[in-house]
């Protein structure tokens, strides 16, 4: 729903968001002013003021308490996707103890799915979809390990640490996936957004009399509780956005490791 402003530089987000506050907050505080004088909203000012400090605090919690849970998915995913790089350079550097038939094929194929990640499947994970040519990639890896006959004791034992390896690889891959294909609940979301509505229900209907200064306080808290709701729309989904995770680790075993003849 929200696509298009995830496209945008962040400076024309944060100045979206600012704009549509402020309209917002001006618009609510007419229609309230004009549907009740501000001199009868003031006798109920002490029971306003504690019910908007109910309101808020839970509401405070509820956000911090989803913001964290997102930014903790989000750095674990940051994790996984180093560890998976980091792992095929292990493998390329294991593959050497193999019998000499199946190194290069290995290597070839460690590359392989390397550039099919960083150059195709970074771009399909905004979407939460896998890339068909990583796919074949993995796939390809493992039948280059199933091929392997060791001959001695010291090339089965590295054979067997490789497919260790390779297989928490695998396991990665799958986990940076369902990162990709993990978001917050839809029930969370209507939680979150009638949270905010309610909350800002209250600074409409408190009983300050001087317009701008209402109209200031009132502004803040709309653009605060529109931006937290933003950043945690963009963390959804870690692969997307900006700040987004990105495929250094990938990118740094390519370029470390020529593609062998």
């Amino acid at each position: 729903m929200l696509e298009f402003l995830i496209k945008w530089p962040a400076e024309v987000n944060l100045l979206l968001l600012a704009g549509v506050s402020l309209a917002l907050s001006a618009a609510g505080l007419k229609l309230v002013r004009g549907w009740r004088p501000v001199s009868d909203i003031r006798r109920e000012h002490d029971v306003i003021g504690f019910a908007f400090q109910v309101v808020g605090l839970v509401y405070g919690v509820m956000l911090g308490f989803v913001l964290s849970m997102i930014w903790g998915q989000y750095s674990h995913a940051a994790d996984v996707a180093t560890g998976e790089g980091v792992n095929l350079r292990i493998l390329y550097y294991k593959s050497y103890a193999l019998p000499a038939t199946n190194q290069v094929p290995i290597r070839k194929a460690l590359l392989e799915y390397a550039h099919a990640v960083a150059e195709d499947e970074w771009a399909t994970l905004c979407h939460a979809q896998e890339s068909p040519r990583a796919q074949v990639a993995i796939r390809d890896l493992w039948k280059r390990y199933y091929a392997v006959q060791p001959t001695n004791e010291v090339e089965k034992i590295w054979l067997r640490e490789s497919l260790t390896t390779l297989n928490e690889t695998t396991s990665q891959r799958r986990m940076r996936m369902q990162a990709a294909e993990q978001s917050v609940p839809p029930v969370l979301w209507e939680l979150l957004i009638c949270g905010g509505l309610l909350t800002v229900c209250f600074m409409f209907i408190f009983g300050i009399e001087r317009f701008r200064f209402h109209l200031l306080m009132t502004w803040a808290l709309i653009f605060l509780i529109m931006l937290i709701l933003f950043i945690i729309y963009e963390l959804d989904n870690p692969f997307r956005g900006d700040p987004h995770i990105e495929p250094d680790a990938f990118l740094r075993f390519i370029a470390a490791h020529p593609l062998p003849d």
